[in-house]
């Protein structure tokens, strides 16, 4: 027995509208990120810091790693961005979430790309709420 074209049309009609639609609910989750416009802040005195965790390699490969918090601008004070020590506070962390850290700013000199913008972290926690 032999089909003609016009009973064929309708089941591929549905197919491709089906095919359309999984196509477009694929397209609609996909999301476009942008900056964060505001980053965090900070107290005026610095005891309390709120800002996003990055990890970053040392400068070499045996070198531990070097915690940052970024809570600004490139244009503000400390270029927006403070080195964390001692690294064995950030113990759990990966790097991109979003935290609150206590403490105060080192105050010696020091040889490193971060000299004067190191933060001796006194405590860590995230950053209620968490996005």
């Amino acid at each position: 027995m032999r089909k003609n074209a016009s009973s064929l049309a309708l089941p591929l009609a549905a197919l491709a509208a089906a095919a359309i639609l999984i196509a477009a609910a694929a397209g609609c989750s996909a999301r476009k990120r942008y900056p964060d416009p505001n980053p965090g802040w900070h107290a005026s005195d610095y005891s309390v810091v709120f800002g996003t965790l990055r990890r970053l390699s040392g400068p070499s490969p045996d070198s531990p790693p070097v915690w940052t918090l970024r809570y600004g601008p490139e244009d503000d004070l400390h270029r927006g961005e403070l080195a964390l020590t001692p690294p064995e506070k950030m113990v759990g962390y990966s790097g991109g979430e979003r935290v609150e850290v206590r403490g105060h700013l080192l105050n010696q000199e020091t040889t490193d790309p971060y000299n004067g913008r190191w933060y001796v972290t006194d405590s860590i926690q995230m950053w209620a709420p968490y996005r």
